[in-house]
């Protein structure tokens, strides 16, 4: 079975790293998690910061959780071990949705407010964007580059119909380096394996 990591809301919420964790995602080599209180959460913070409508925001879900049918995790598999939980109280829904389905990484950006105390008893590890990309990338950069690209194409015919500036692949994964929040190290690595010919 392969390993499970729940997408934290605070890194659903900026476009270029939400699109590279779902990529990351696409190449099935983890389980990716989420909940309704999870993705309520990035809506209505896109909505509030008017980067999103109502509708598009239905649309978001509508594809996410289709995509990935099995990765909405109930509210009554975990709500019960909601107030048993020992991190920060507005993160104890992950944490709880988390212990709930044996997930082994919570990605998020609020390490802090996981404290590993919190974690211990459940085996479970927090981790950046940043790293969880690049330990993606570097479990099968070949299938990661091929989902990359997949993707990267859909939005440069997304934006040629819509008279927008279409982004290269390398270009797109120079901008994750000055993502908010930035993702240094898969942007590297990334630019690496798209400049090795081996790589096609």
């Amino acid at each position: 079975m392969p390993f499970q990591a729940i997408y934290d809301a605070c890194l659903l919420y900026p476009f270029e790293v939400r699109d590279v964790l779902m990529v990351a995602a696409r190449t099935r080599l983890f389980a990716v998690r989420w909940t309704d209180a999870i993705l309520d959460e990035m809506a209505r913070n896109l909505i509030k910061d008017s980067r999103a409508n109502e509708e598009n925001m239905a649309k978001l879900r509508a594809d996410m959780n289709k995509l990935y049918p099995r990765a909405n995790i109930p509210l009554k598999d975990y709500e019960s071990l909601i107030p048993v939980m020992t991190c920060d109280p507005k993160d104890r829904h992950v944490l709880a949705a988390a212990v709930s389905k044996g997930v082994d990484v919570i990605v998020t950006r609020n390490l802090s407010d996981f404290p590993p105390e919190s974690l211990a008893p459940y085996s479970i590890e927090t981790q950046s964007a940043d790293e969880f990309v690049l330990h993606v990338l570097d479990l099968d950069p070949r299938l990661f580059l091929r989902q990359f690209r997949i993707r990267n194409e859909q939005k440069r015919s997304w934006a040629q119909k819509n008279g927008k500036q279409p982004r290269s692949d390398i270009e797109v994964a120079e901008y994750l380096a000055r993502a908010e929040p930035p993702m240094p190290n898969s942007s590297t690595f990334l630019l690496k394996c798209l400049n090795d010919p081996k790589f096609g």
